[in-house]
């Protein structure tokens, strides 16, 4: 073997020792570089997330910033539109403190006028009290008038009563008379007498007897024009008769009796001046 190759040999061996150390230094060098870019790429996502949960954060703070700005402009608006009410109130209550005071010096010039108008009424009513306490004073002398004209009206209707009773009963003999005469031209005609009535003297019809005396009693019950009374046969009443209703002295109404029995009887009102009511008096043949 020559010098050469063996030369070549050993550079042979030097530069493929050479050219390993190199393939390892830079295998090495590569693994750590990778290494490297792994941490590099994990601080990177790590950065990154990081970055994100700040962004993120950063815009739910910003949406409430957001939120609470628009609420506080909303407020500012509200509190605005208040501050504008309030004017509008201030410048109505100042309306209506000027349309007040403008009522109360037209009420203060009304009271005054009134009090010269009242001072007036109290003049006139002070007059018309004293023109009242005359026309009362002759209300109760006419008041009195008026009484003695009832009674009187009272005692002149008892006197028409009993005079109709009176005719009544005139009527009545007349008409028997009338009756005897013609019985007597018919027994002279005939040449008969007549026979002697009962009790009595010949030729002569009797008459029923009138009720001796007044008749007093009291209304007990009053249904519309219709009368009830507390006397009846036993004290004289028969149908027919007209019983004048009165309270007092004041003539009320008249009551024609159609309805009699032992101790009651009653009728029907008529020439009614008042409402008649349970306890009036009731008189026949005053």
């Amino acid at each position: 073997m020559g010098t050469m190759t063996k030369v070549f040999i050993v550079l042979t061996s030097v530069l493929s020792i050479a050219v390993s150390c190199l393939f390892i230094a830079a295998a090495a060098q590569m693994a750590n570089w990778k290494e490297l870019a792994q941490d590099y790429q994990r601080l990177q996502e790590a950065e990154f997330t990081a970055r994100m949960n700040l962004q993120t954060t950063l815009e739910a703070a910003l949406a409430m910033k957001d939120d609470a700005l628009r609420e506080k402009t909303q407020i500012a608006e509200l509190a605005q539109k208040q501050q504008q009410d309030l004017a509008n109130q201030l410048a109505d209550a100042k309306n209506e403190l000027a349309r007040r005071t403008n009522e109360a010096v037209a009420a203060d010039a009304g009271r005054v006028k009134l009090q010269e108008i009242l001072d007036v009424q109290t003049a006139e009513l002070t007059a018309l009290r004293k023109q009242t306490q005359t026309l009362l004073t002759q209300n109760v002398d006419l008041q009195t008038r008026n009484s003695r004209l009832n009674s009187r009206v009272l005692e002149l209707t008892s006197n028409v009563t009993i005079m109709t009773d009176q005719i009544r009963n005139l009527q009545e003999k007349l008409y028997v008379a009338e009756q005897q005469v013609a019985q007597l031209q018919q027994q002279f005609a005939g040449g008969r007498r007549l026979a002697a009535a009962p009790g009595g003297v010949e030729g002569v019809i009797p008459v029923a007897a009138t009720v001796p005396g007044p008749i007093r009693g009291e209304v007990v019950d009053v249904e519309g024009n219709y009368a009830s009374i507390n006397i009846g046969e036993s004290s004289g009443v028969t149908s027919g008769m007209t019983f004048m209703v009165h309270r007092g002295a004041t003539f009320i109404a008249e009551l024609v009796i159609d309805r009699v029995r032992s101790k009651e009887a009653g009728g029907k009102l008529t020439t009614i001046q008042e409402q008649v009511r349970p306890g009036d008096t009731v008189t026949y043949g005053l």
